[in-house]
């Protein structure tokens, strides 16, 4: 009987595979996940409830020769932390940073684009971003898919078109407009799957 995992808060398939002793790739690219793959489209954004298929473990024989040290690197690890920093709609570069991912802890400097780029440890839930004198607390795996919801609002708020206590569907719907006018698309603020995209694709994952 094929194993299966119900996805909790916090949850992508990096970190399901990671538990499970699987690389994210083969759990990605099982057979099982084929209406995940096509409902999800990112193995970075998943949403609790969703039921991921577990393919069983694979054996594989490597020839090593005795008396030496071999290493062997799991394909997958470690996933990649990416923030761009903004300030005034511009990027935030050359910036000095603090990041604590877990026990892990990485200091730098934000690039020309304002971008942080690094590695992160699976099942990393939290992480706290000291920069320009400022201190934050960032929940990770927490994003929802953007066929939801809670996953368009998000993205609007992150990308500063909507008041995170916004709740009026008026303010939704201007948020929607003003990003599909900054975006080159016909302002309607009306969510469609090309606004979707767009908004993907300007957020990342």
């Amino acid at each position: 009987m094929a194993r299966t995992y119900t996805v909790e808060e916090g949850d992508c398939v990096s970190s399901i595979a990671h538990a499970h002793g699987l690389s994210p790739q083969r759990v990605w690219e099982a057979p099982g996940n084929e209406a995940l793959r096509q409902e999800r489209t990112s193995p970075h954004v998943l949403k609790p409830g969703d039921v991921v298929a577990l393919p069983d473990k694979e054996a594989r024989h490597v020839p090593c020769a005795t008396g030496r040290t071999h290493t062997f690197k799991l394909k997958g690890i470690p996933e990649r932390f990416r923030l761009r920093l903004h300030e005034n709609g511009a990027p935030r570069t050359r910036v000095p940073y603090r990041l604590t991912l877990g026990q892990v802890v990485h200091e730098g400097e934000t690039n020309d684009q304002g971008l942080i780029d690094c590695g992160i440890p699976p099942g990393t839930r939290e992480a706290k971003l000291e920069v320009g004198g400022e201190e934050y607390t960032l929940s990770l795996g927490t994003l929802q898919p953007i066929s939801t919801d809670e996953g368009l609002r998000a993205r609007l708020v992150n990308l500063g078109f909507l008041a995170e206590d916004a709740t009026e569907e008026d303010a939704l719907t201007a948020a929607v407009a003003s990003f599909q006018a900054e975006a080159g698309m016909m302002p309607t603020g009306t969510v469609d799957d090309a606004t979707r995209s767009k908004l993907r694709e300007a957020h990342g994952a």
